[in-house]
């Protein structure tokens, strides 16, 4: 599964992109435990984050295609 952060989440982790070896599908929370296992200060952005894969925002109840991109959205503010 290739992983995309951006804005702060690519910030705090010092990557803006990295691919993790993972056999299956992942839930929105085990992709959320991974994140946080490798990069410890995605905590302070976990909470207000949004991930999505496959072009779509993913929600509590579905899972994240192990064979799609998945990325870490923080908040934005326009200006």
């Amino acid at each position: 599964m290739r992983v995309l952060y951006f804005a702060q989440a690519s910030d705090v982790t010092g990557c803006r992109e990295e691919d993790w070896k993972v056999d299956r599908d992942l839930t929105l929370e085990e992709f959320w435990a991974e994140a946080l296992r490798r990069h410890p200060a995605l905590a302070e952005l976990a909470g207000q984050s949004r991930v999505a894969s496959g072009m779509r925002y993913v929600t509590d109840n579905q899972y994240l295609d192990r064979l799609e991109e998945a990325a870490i959205i923080p908040p934005v503010s326009g200006g």
